[in-house]
């Protein structure tokens, strides 16, 4: 009876090592996938975006690298280099509150608010 459980705890612990091990690197190419603020503020102009590049939210006080680019009714608002999951919070109640049409992606440091599909792939996030 030792041996059983000794040998169900020696599973476990293999079990929960190999969890641990596979979430690490799917994040690692998670986080290589999108572009830097540059690039996309790049492919937005080459598609006829407006776009301004800002280096904090001035209506919620945070220090973040952001892209507001529209052209006509399409838009993409995008937040980089977000200190705290609190921080995201608040951007992503900020979009919801500015934006009557809008669609929210977020990674761990990146928050992104925007009207289509289409702009995702113009801006290079897709």
């Amino acid at each position: 009876m030792r041996k059983v459980g000794v040998v169900m705890l020696t599973v476990m612990m293999l079990t929960l090592s190999g969890c641990g091990a596979q979430s690490e690197a799917e994040n690692v190419g998670r986080e290589s996938t999108y572009p830097e603020a540059d690039e996309v503020a790049a492919n937005l102009e080459k598609a006829g975006f407006d776009v301004e590049s800002l280096e904090s939210f001035e209506e919620l006080g945070l220090n973040v690298s952001r892209i507001k680019a529209v052209n006509g009714e399409d838009y993409l608002d995008v937040c980089y280099e977000v200190p705290s999951a609190e921080d995201m919070g608040k951007i992503a109640e900020h979009y919801q509150g500015s934006y009557e049409k809008y669609n929210l992606m977020s990674d761990d440091e990146m928050i992104c608010c925007y009207s289509s599909e289409s702009v995702l792939q113009s801006a290079g996030l897709q």
